[in-house]
């Protein structure tokens, strides 16, 4: 185990609500429908975030809850407009599941989506489940957290005499989750099923003959209620980058007691080859890590076996058990900082000046401004990066600032960083 100082400032976590988790989920989820209960902010949130997604008809919507509603009697007011609102859905969508989705204002005024998920459950013959996405304590990956819970709801129990099978828990793209399906039957390794099933109707089913391994590293709360339910939790590296898939799938192997074959250090190998440009551009790089969604323990461990070093690493919440097999992998004396202060960070980057620096939306642009390289911390959850066939796009992707700046320099384009005369000024004014 990595001796790694975590070190815990409280502030408010410096990311999109958890919301965004509808984003890949309702495409995932096929024939789901999510009804967001919340505000119009709630509402303005899921406009700009996916406005692209608008022609295809996406299936989510917003009741608002307005302020004439905090007055009212609540629960009569969630029952009947909830009730009209689903009967809508269900006769222009016909969906197979509907998720009642919480936010931080149904939160706040105590609305018992759970209750009213159960009463329009049998009047409209079909599951519609309360789904916890509060962002009030929550980054917005851990969205997908509250809707996988939701569904084990109504995940069917295994029958007795079940064979021990393995469940994949965590939404990735369709051909992620081919991949490792395929790895999986050519490692001769049965698999029940994956968590979230891209048909609800066909859910895995759960039990104590159920070994149960996370894609993601932000499903905490999932991982405890397979516990609950006498599930085996496989604790292994998430795998994203070479190294971290080949022993992703080297601890699978030895929990249905099977030896680790050669074909998967060949693997390796052969994507560590695919790699190499990108790999020549990070050795030696200095990278600073401010996380906003969960996947930064990962990336830190592949940018170190690309040869970068982490000056600065930063994620909104740290979970020593359930991101064990991941720490293990840091280098000796890293310190973590959760909910980290943002403005005593960026002050501690900018004097650092790294290499690169891997953030949210709203950090980048005064980064750069000051001649430090960023990368948006989001594409990392919305581009295909787990496997050994998507190291390539992951390693691209991280890359592309460096070939940027060092492109820039060829052609003598080079972004001064303001004298502090300037800074003085700008923030005078």
């Amino acid at each position: 185990m990595a001796s790694l100082n975590v070190i815990r400032e409280a502030s408010c976590a410096e990311g999109f609500c958890s919301l965004g988790c509808i984003a890949w989920l309702y495409r995932k989820i096929r024939g789901s429908f999510f009804l967001i209960v919340g505000s119009h902010t709630c509402q303005y949130f899921m406009q700009s975030a996916l406005s692209v997604m608008i022609f295809s008809e996406p299936r989510f919507a917003t009741a608002i809850i307005e302020e004439s509603d905090l007055a009212a009697k609540t629960a009569d007011f969630a029952h009947l407009e909830l009730d009209r609102i689903v009967g809508d859905i269900v006769r222009e969508y016909n969906p197979t599941i509907i998720f009642l989705v919480g936010t931080c204002p149904a939160e706040i005024i105590k609305v018992d989506l759970q209750n009213i998920g159960e009463m329009l459950t049998q009047k409209y013959a079909r599951p519609v489940m309360f789904a916890p996405v509060s962002g009030l304590e929550h980054t917005f990956t851990q969205g997908e957290d509250g809707v996988l819970q939701a569904l084990l709801t109504i995940s069917p129990e295994e029958a007795p005499g079940t064979p021990r099978e393995l469940l994949l828990v965590g939404a990735v793209g369709d051909l992620v989750e081919d991949e490792i399906l395929e790895q999986l039957a050519a490692l001769e390794i049965p698999v029940r099923g994956v968590l979230p099933a891209r048909d609800p109707r066909r859910l895995p089913a759960i039990g104590p003959n159920t070994v149960a391994v996370a894609l993601q590293p932000y499903l905490s709360m999932t991982m405890n209620a397979l516990k609950r339910r006498g599930v085996e939790v496989l604790a292994c590296r998430t795998p994203i980058g070479p190294t971290a898939t080949r022993q992703f799938y080297e601890a699978i192997c030895r929990a249905f007691g099977k030896e680790p074959p050669a074909s998967l250090a060949t693997l390796e190998a052969e994507a560590w080859e695919r790699i190499g440009p990108e790999r020549e551009l990070l050795i030696g790089k200095r990278v600073a890590i401010i996380g906003d969604n969960l996947l930064e323990l990962p990336i830190a461990n592949l940018l170190c076996e690309m040869g970068a070093e982490i000056v600065e690493l930063s994620t909104p919440y740290f979970n020593r058990k359930a991101m064990a097999a991941d720490v293990a992998c840091l280098p000796e004396g890293l310190t973590l900082y959760e909910k980290p202060d943002v403005i005593a960070q960026a002050e501690r980057v900018i004097a650092l000046k790294p290499d690169l620096t891997i953030c949210g939306l709203g950090l980048a642009n005064p980064f750069e401004s000051r001649g430090l390289p960023t990368k948006w911390s989001i594409e990392f959850t919305f581009t295909p990066i787990h496997g050994f066939r998507h190291a390539k796009d992951l390693a691209e992707i991280i890359a592309r600032p460096i070939r940027r700046g060092n492109l820039m320099a060829q052609r003598g384009w080079y972004v001064s960083q303001p004298t502090d005369a300037a800074r003085a000024g700008s923030a005078t004014a």
